[in-house]
């Protein structure tokens, strides 16, 4: 049994080195007619909608509970946790769907709103 793991390691290590294998072609960057223009639009609006989920996603939440903060009479209970509040009231599912689907909607509109703002600008 301890030759067994003895050689499993040893098998384990030795595949790591590149002995066998070819070397690899050099690096070409991509050119500008390799992908059509909708591709790279659309992939712009990809990263820009994935990479404001997270902000949205803050600011949505935020203001919700600032939003039932300020409707219940500025209860100090329902405070949101970044004004001192150490126990946010918990959110419903319904809350919480809400807060979701505003902040993909909002993601939406930005990228599409990037799309529209820089499309003139790209000709």
């Amino acid at each position: 049994m301890r030759f067994v793991c003895v050689f499993i390691i040893f098998l384990l290590l030795t595949s790591t080195f590149p002995i066998f294998g070819d070397s690899l072609p050099d690096y070409e960057p991509y050119e500008e007619q390799e992908f059509p223009k909708w591709a790279r639009n659309l992939r712009r609006g990809e990263v820009i909608f994935f990479g404001t989920v997270p902000f949205t996603f803050f600011i949505s939440g935020f203001s919700f509970d600032l939003y039932r903060y300020a409707v219940n009479d500025f209860n100090p209970d329902l405070a949101p946790a970044l004004l001192g509040n150490t126990t946010p009231p918990i959110l419903t599912n319904n809350e919480k769907l809400q807060i979701i689907a505003f902040s993909v909607s909002f993601s939406f509109i930005l990228s599409i709103l990037d799309y529209l703002l820089g499309e003139p600008w790209n000709e």
